[in-house]
C-alpha cells in the first residue's frame, strides 16, 4: 500500500499519465475480444543503491571529504499492453506505456517519477509491400557521470519513425525509413545538451532461404543543439578542476552520414551471429575543426547450449553523447558477456560481465589547458540476477550490479552498486504477451542485457 500511494502522491506531475490512462482504458474496454493481446503488469521493488550521485573517490566539498551515500530506494509501476489486429492478423496496432515512481528514504530531493508511453502500427499492404509507424515518449532519472551535478534532473525523449519494406524479389528487399529523436533535460545546466535529431536511411536487404541475411545502406541525419544561442556558443564557461575560465568550442548542429553494413548468420539451431559495422562523417556548422570520423560497429553471438541455458557474447566500437562540460563525445570499446539458466520451469539465474575502455574526448579550448586531446576511462561491470515464479502470474525476483571506474584522472574514478528486490505481477489474456509487446524495456534491469534484434 505504501508503494501505491508513492504513485498516488506523484502522479498529478507527470506528464505522460494521460497515455498511461488511456491504455488502461483500452485494456479493459477491449477485453471482451479474444483477438486482442492485453497485458497488465504491476511491480513493487525495494532497492539499495550506494554512491546515487555516483561521487568520484576522494571527491571534496572544498570542507571535507564526501562520503558515499547509501540510500534505500521505494519503487513502484504499472506497466500495460494492448495488440489490436486491424483487417488481419499481420496488420495491427500495439499500444503500451508505463508509469512508476521512485522514493528515496535518506534523500528525498532524488524522488521522481519515469515511464513512458508507445504506439506501434505494422501494416502489410500486400506479399510485396509492408511496413510500420512507431511513435513514442518517455522520462527517467538522469544519469549521473562523477558528482559534477548533484542535483535531481529528469531526462525526457521523444521518438518517431516509418518505415517501409519493398519486396523487389524473392531474396532483396528494399527498405527505405525516416526517424525522428529528441531529448532535452530539465535543469538549465544541461540545457546545452537538449536536442533533436531527424534523419533517413536507406538499406538494400538479401534474405537467404535459411533465415540469414546482409544489409546495406547510407544514414543520413542532423542534430541541432535546440537551447543554444549564438552568446551560448561565444560565453565563457569556469572548468573548476583546470582553474581557470575558457571559451568551449560549443556548436549548435551537426550532420552526420553513414556508411554501414548489417548481418545475421543463422550457423545452426543452436548459434546465431549477428554484425553492425558503420563509418560515421561527422560534420558541423560553425567549428569546421570539430568535424571527425567515427566507427560504429557491434558483433553479437549467441550460443544455446541446451534449451536451459543461453549464453551471449558482444564486441563493440562505438560513439556515444555525454552531458559533461569539458567532453564533446566519447568513444567507448569493448566486450560483454551474458548467461541464461533456466534451472527450472519456476527459477532462473542470469549473470553478465562488462570490461570497456572510453576515449572522452575534449571540447577544444580545454585542450590548450590540460594539454591532452582526451582521457581515457575503464570501466568493469558484473551483474548478477535471478527470479521465481511464486505461482501463475506472479514473480519474486531479486537484480544487481556493481560497476568500478578508473581512469586518467582523479574524477574518472568512480565506482558504484545496487541491489534490488521486488514483486511482480501479470495478467494476459494470451501467453506470451508481454513478451511480445517487449515490456522488458520499460524495466530497470539492471543485471541483463538486451536480446539480438533481430
Amino acid at each position: 500500500m505504501r508503494a501505491l500511494k508513492l504513485l498516488v502522491h506523484h502522479q498529478n506531475k507527470f506528464e505522460l499519465k494521460k497515455s498511461a490512462a488511456l491504455l488502461l482504458v483500452a485494456l479493459f474496454s477491449l477485453s471482451a475480444h479474444a483477438t486482442n493481446e492485453l497485458v497488465l503488469q504491476m511491480e513493487t521493488s525495494l532497492s539499495q543503491s550506494q554512491n546515487p550521485f555516483r561521487y568520484y573517490d576522494g571527491q571534496s566539498d572544498g570542507a571535507q571529504i564526501i562520503h558515499h551515500q547509501t540510500d534505500t530506494v521505494e519503487g513502484a509501476d504499472i506497466r500495460v499492453g494492448v495488440i489490436i489486429p486491424v483487417l488481419s492478423n499481420d496488420t495491427k496496432l500495439m499500444l503500451t506505456g508505463s508509469l512508476g515512481g521512485r522514493r528515496y528514504i535518506h534523500d528525498d530531493t532524488l524522488n521522481h517519477l519515469q515511464g513512458g508511453a508507445d504506439a506501434d502500427f505494422q501494416w502489410v499492404a500486400s506479399k510485396l509491400l509492408s511496413g510500420r509507424i512507431n511513435a513514442g515518449a518517455g522520462q527517467h532519472l538522469f544519469n549521473y557521470i562523477n558528482g559534477s551535478l548533484s542535483q535531481k534532473d529528469i531526462e525526457h525523449d521523444r521518438i518517431a519513425g516509418f518505415d517501409v519494406n519493398i519486396k523487389v524479389t524473392d531474396s532483396w528487399w528494399l527498405m527505405p525509413k525516416l526517424f525522428y529523436t529528441q531529448l532535452y533535460y530539465d535543469l538549465p545546466i544541461n540545457k546545452l545538451y537538449d536536442y533533436k535529431q531527424d534523419g533517413r536511411q536507406l538499406g538494400l536487404r538479401y534474405m537467404s532461404p535459411t533465415g540469414s541475411s546482409v544489409e546495406g545502406g547510407m544514414r543520413f541525419s542532423t542534430t541541432n543543439y535546440t537551447d543554444r544561442s549564438q552568446d551560448q556558443i561565444e560565453k565563457i564557461y569556469d572548468i573548476p578542476y583546470v582553474n581557470s575560465a575558457i571559451k568551449p568550442e560549443y556548436d549548435t548542429q551537426f550532420k552526420e552520414t553513414e556508411l554501414y553494413l548489417d548481418g545475421e548468420w543463422q550457423y545452426s539451431v543452436k548459434t546465431t551471429t549477428s554484425a553492425h559495422i558503420g563509418v560515421i562523417r561527422r560534420r558541423y556548422s560553425t567549428y569546421s575543426n570539430l568535424d571527425t570520423n567515427l566507427s560504429n560497429a557491434i558483433v553479437r553471438g549467441t550460443y544455446r547450449y541446451t534449451p536451459q541455458l543461453r549464453l551471449d557474447a558482444q564486441i563493440f566500437d562505438q560513439p556515444f553523447p555525454i552531458v559533461d562540460p569539458t567532453i564533446s563525445y566519447v568513444v567507448t570499446k569493448g566486450v560483454r558477456f551474458d548467461a541464461l539458466w533456466l534451472y527450472s520451469d519456476k527459477l532462473q539465474f542470469n549473470a553478465s560481465a562488462v570490461m570497456q575502455n572510453s576515449s572522452q574526448v575534449y571540447i577544444p579550448g580545454i585542450v590548450n589547458l590540460t594539454g591532452n586531446a582526451s582521457q581515457v576511462a575503464r570501466m568493469k561491470r558484473v551483474g548478477l540476477g535471478a527470479s521465481y515464479q511464486i505461482d501463475r502470474g506472479f514473480r519474486l525476483f531479486a537484480d544487481s550490479y556493481f560497476e568500478r571506474n578508473r581512469g586518467d584522472v582523479a574524477t574518472l574514478n568512480v565506482s558504484q552498486s545496487v541491489i534490488k528486490i521486488g514483486v511482480e505481477y501479470t495478467y494476459e489474456n494470451l501467453p506470451g504477451s508481454a513478451a511480445r509487446m517487449n515490456l522488458q524495456r520499460y524495466q530497470d534491469y539492471l543485471s541483463s542485457s538486451p536480446a539480438i534484434a533481430r
